[in-house]
């Protein structure tokens, strides 16, 4: 076996390698290093969203070990979030083509540090992460990881860690019920290189006894059997006793922890109003609200360099509007520039999208969701609406392109799409904020726009949409009274007989219906 461990500087990083058997090869990969590595590790210093350095080190490779996740960021929230969604993607793909057909992701059994220590969370139970960076980075890479390998037949096993720590560590702090022994995490990894198993599973790494704060579930069961030796009985008993939570309601636990109230709705910035969604939003909205057009090109430089090449015939140009109206150039990928746009602002409209190139889509598409929850959070703006591809049918055989009636409640399936991918991921960050701030978010989907007085190209896409109705249902989106959960994901498709896409939910949550049924493009008029 040749192991590539990411996060190798890190301490389950060091301890893993301290006891790998003879005959196995190791390369260690991390941004930095603190102190030598054995001998006999070769040490590859850099960054995982570099495709070419992934590759190098990939070579001779039969197993990753991706730990980096759990590793302290030295950058700012943006980085850290880059690193984690971007710099998984880049590894498990270029692993992937590479023919690495084993996998071990790690991941934090953090992600439900909301739930009573009294509930029996398993493998089973879906994370409650929080919109801290402590959570988003096992989160995100977790997520990335998962579709990233959905259609090969790699083996893959994500491994949720408690908080390791090692004797002395225990011995100086009060007990935590998160904690695993070091060497229990390092038995689950031990463990988890000696199992084949087929696809994706995942196993919760925690303490042994009934004291921890998530107790053994599947892991302790086979094919993993993963038997933990540490209890932290001696740390336990010298810390006080700690004051029983009131008993609360599932409910009760899981509602939002720092709800931001709703206002009346004046003024709207969009980001990414320079291209044709956004200007065909802009112009149904600019007569009923004052609108900040924000874009990495000056509005009116985009206005006369006229429509896109790679849109279709008809798409709308964006219009420089007048005061109250205002244009400013922003980048979505600075979190300062989005905080200032987002000043004075009653809602916003996300309509930013980079598609076919690695680094700028993650930027555009994941981080720049992150700038804009974290600025909607800090002006205390309630309401988001969040565009998007539709993640249904992106990539074949994983997803849900051989099925029918295909809702908007459907799990997302990006697969290794690109643009999928990483618009996913933001999506997953705008749910997370939603779910502790109680946003309302409503993450409208699309597929294809077409002009309805145009010719276009046959045969319709079935998720296809006019231009107009596209605009009508953003509007909606702005003004509905209010969202049944705080984020909703809504398909934003005419009323096509094809039977493959429902757009049921957005005319039942927002009330929208689309006036333009495309009949003459999906039928011949004879």
């Amino acid at each position: 076996m040749r192991i590539l461990i990411t996060g190798a500087d890190g301490a389950l990083g060091r301890a893993v390698l301290a006891v790998l058997p003879p005959e196995a090869s190791a390369v260690a990969f991390d941004a930095r290093f603190t102190a030598p590595m054995p001998p006999h590790v070769q040490v590859i210093e850099g960054d995982a969203r570099n495709p070419e350095l992934v590759a190098h080190a990939l070579d001779a490779v039969d197993t990753v070990l991706h730990l980096a996740p759990l590793t302290v960021s030295v950058g700012d929230g943006c980085s850290a979030v880059d690193e984690a969604s971007r710099g998984t993607y880049a590894l498990t793909t270029t692993a992937l083509d590479a023919g690495v057909r084993r996998f071990v992701f790690g991941s934090s059994l953090a992600l439900f540090d909301r739930l009573p220590a009294r509930w029996e969370v398993s493998e089973t139970w879906r994370p409650r992460p929080e919109p801290h960076i402590e959570h988003l980075r096992p989160w995100l890479a977790e997520l990335s990881a998962r579709e990233a390998v959905r259609d090969s037949d790699a083996s893959a096993i994500c491994l949720r860690f408690g908080l390791p720590v090692d004797e002395a560590a225990a011995a100086s702090a009060p007990y935590d019920g998160r904690w695993v022994h070091l060497e229990d995490a390092v038995a689950g990894v031990r463990r988890s290189l000696e199992l084949d198993l087929p696809g994706w599973s995942v196993f919760h790494i925690t303490a042994a006894g009934p004291h921890a704060k998530v107790r053994r579930a599947a892991a302790g069961r086979e094919p993993f059997g993963y038997q933990p030796r540490h209890d932290f009985a001696a740390s336990r008993n010298a810390s006080p006793p700690q004051e029983h939570a009131p008993s609360l309601s599932a409910d009760a636990v899981l509602r939002s922890v720092a709800p931001i109230p709703s206002r009346p709705i004046r003024n709207v910035v969009i980001f990414g109003a320079g291209g044709p969604l956004a200007a065909a939003a802009a112009e149904d909205l600019s007569s009923t609200y004052t609108l900040r057009l924000t874009d990495l090109q000056s509005i009116e430089e985009i206005a006369v360099a006229g429509p896109n090449l790679n849109q279709n015939p008809g798409a709308p140009v964006p219009v420089p509007l007048g005061a109250p109206h205002e244009c400013r150039i922003v980048d979505v990928t600075s979190p300062e520039q989005v905080m200032a746009a987002c000043e004075g602002m009653d809602a916003i409209i996300n309509c930013t999208v980079i598609r076919p190139e690695l680094e700028g889509a993650f930027r555009v598409n994941t981080v720049g969701a992150y700038n804009v929850v974290r600025a909607a959070v800090a002006h205390g703006i309630r309401r988001i609406v969040h565009t998007g591809p539709q993640l249904a049918a992106l990539h074949g055989g994983v997803d849900y392109s051989t099925d029918y009636d295909v809702a908007a409640e459907a799990p997302p399936r990006p697969g290794r799409h690109l643009y999928g991918h990483s618009k996913y991921l933001g999506q997953e960050i705008c749910r997370v904020f939603a779910d502790y701030y109680d946003l309302e978010i409503p993450v409208l989907l699309f597929c294809e726009f077409v002009t309805p007085e145009m010719e276009q190209p046959l045969p319709l896409n079935p998720f296809a949409v006019s231009w107009q109705d596209a605009a009508r249902a953003i509007r909606r989106a702005v003004e509905v009274a209010h969202l049944p959960e705080p984020f909703e994901v809504l398909n934003v498709n005419a009323d096509l007989p094809h039977g493959k896409f429902t757009n049921r939910k957005a005319k039942e949550i927002l009330g929208w219906q689309p006036l333009n049924s495309l009949q003459h493009m999906w039928s011949s008029g004879d």
